[in-house]
């Protein structure tokens, strides 16, 4: 395609746009349902099972039925394996019974299943229909998952057949934003084509309530030196999306929001060529995600959205860790995100601005904890049930807040009202990467000098499935916390070691619990 053709295309996208707008009165679209919470259910959840079957996989939407849940966003792939009978990815018709994925046998289990007649996109919606969910499919717009490996089973046949597409081909981490990785490059317009027909035949062989581009799957999209000239390029893409969502929508009968999951400062997005508040005011998406990709913490931007933004609904995203401990097997190195935290991080972004939640891997905790998860969503999205529950405001490293040496001055907003609620008592909680032992730190919360006390665990909430990602004695210390001292708002904590020691101390994280 020349640029002659390229420049067509998005002036047609364009046009498409407006014809769209005027079609849903007024050149402005109907405002979109106010969903409150948003579920991200990633298909590569369902690839385990030797013997998949219609049942389990709407197991996983069952259990939502009386949460807080009112959206499932469906990722139809595990990682860029596409999980339903696509036309325009043929990579699920080239299984064949004999094949084997030492690498990932999971993917063989899938495709089995999808060549049996499977479909587990459809059979996700119909489980959505039953439970009165909306379905969302969500799309990640450029997944990075193993392409550093050219042979891992689940690289979708237009990845592995046109390399010519990839930023670069070393193996470099995607994490390093390195110009030469193997993900793929939107300037090239085979690219644009291509999730622009996948995210086509999905809208359009699925009845969906509504569309997620997924941007922070990997939110690298053009060489650096190209970012300008690809911001363009991408607010085109995002448009021509838009005018097929309006399409499909009319011949529906119904409005079709679209949904962006992005970095989660309005500045990340912009460094990654992703003009979002530009995509609001010219009113191509209606919903903002605002993520951190995958480990949680409560240091979103919402603020900043809120400030800029002009019609889209801000969401604040909550991830199932809280610390990925390196060098363990991932399931043994994760501090899975306990209801506390859930909790007290659905407090802040709901009093901060956020007009919803969502939240992404909330399932990949161990299979036989999935259950007993579930029941946590309940509530989520309602202030006055928030105010009244225990509660863990945590600051983790990937906060950008932390880790820090020797001393630290964190700043945490805290909506509860204690004098309004009664708590039978708060604590603090420091942690330090080594052995802090015979180190005195003092910690004034406000400016008021907290007293050091005992606890019973490591952990001031008991985790969800503990494990080698978890603290030894010797790296936590506790701290008495005065309901008194809290204010209704933002809180300031100085953390500071005090027994003279010129050696350095690394703080790792903070927790304050608010204890019923």
């Amino acid at each position: 395609m020349n640029k002659t053709t390229t420049a067509g295309v998005l002036i047609g996208a364009f046009s498409c746009l407006l014809v769209a707008g005027c079609a849903t009165g007024g050149g402005q679209p109907p405002p979109p349902a106010k969903y409150r919470c948003l579920f991200n259910h990633e298909l590569l959840i369902v690839c385990g099972n030797k013997t998949n079957s219609p049942a389990y996989m709407a197991s996983f939407i069952d259990k939502l039925k009386d949460t807080d849940v009112d959206a499932v966003l469906c990722c139809p792939t595990a990682w860029r394996a596409n999980l339903f009978p696509s036309e325009v990815d043929p990579q699920w018709k080239k299984y064949t019974p004999a094949q084997k994925s030492p690498k990932f046998p999971s993917f063989d289990y899938i495709m089995k299943y999808i060549h049996g007649g499977g479909d587990p996109v459809k059979e996700t919606l119909e489980a959505c229909r039953r439970n009165g969910k909306a379905f969302f499919i969500s799309y990640r717009m450029n997944d990075h998952h193993y392409v550093a490996d050219k042979t891992w089973p689940t690289h979708n046949a237009f990845w592995r057949e046109h390399p010519q597409y990839w930023l670069g081909d070393t193996e470099d981490s995607p994490y390093t934003f390195s110009d030469h990785c193997r993900l793929l490059n939107y300037l090239i317009p085979e690219v644009r084509e291509y999730y622009f027909a996948i995210i086509q035949e999905l809208c359009t062989r699925y009845d969906v309530d509504g569309l997620e581009l997924d941007f922070q799957r990997f939110p690298k999209f053009f060489h650096k030196a190209k970012t300008e000239e690809g911001r363009r390029v991408m607010t085109g893409f995002v448009a021509r999306i838009r005018a097929l969502a309006d399409k499909v929508g009319r011949e529906r009968g119904k409005f079709l929001p679209l949904c962006v999951r992005v970095p989660e400062t309005p500045a990340l997005c912009e460094a990654a060529g992703l003009d979002v508040l530009d995509w609001d005011a010219r009113g191509l998406v209606q919903m903002i995600n605002i993520s951190s990709s995958y480990i949680h913490t409560m240091n979103l931007d919402i603020e900043g959205f809120k400030a800029r933004r002009t019609q889209a609904r801000l969401y604040g995203e909550m991830n199932y860790v809280t610390y990925q401990a390196p060098k363990t097997a991932k399931g043994f190195g994760r501090r899975y995100t306990t209801f506390e935290v859930y909790r007290a991080t659905a407090l802040n972004f709901l009093t901060r601005g956020a007009d919803g939640l969502s939240l992404f891997n909330y399932d990949y905790v161990p299979a036989k904890l999935r259950p007993a998860m579930a029941p946590g969503l309940k509530g989520i999205t309602d202030v006055e049930f928030l105010r009244t529950t225990a509660k863990d405001y945590t600051i983790y490293p990937r906060s950008g807040l932390l880790p820090a040496t020797n001393k630290a001055t964190l700043q945490v907003i805290i909506p509860d009202d204690t004098r309004q609620v009664p708590f039978s008592r708060a604590a603090l909680r420091i942690e330090t990467r080594r052995d802090s032992t015979k180190v005195k730190f003092g910690v004034r919360l406000n400016g008021k000098e907290l007293a050091p006390c005992d606890w019973p665990d490591t952990e001031l909430f008991p985790p969800v499935d503990r494990n080698e990602g978890y603290a030894t004695r010797d790296c936590v210390k506790f701290f008495a916390v005065p309901l008194e001292a809290l204010v209704v708002g933002a809180n300031t904590i100085e953390i500071a070691r005090q027994d003279g020691g010129k050696s350095a101390c690394s703080l790792f994280s903070m927790e304050l619990a608010l204890i019923k």
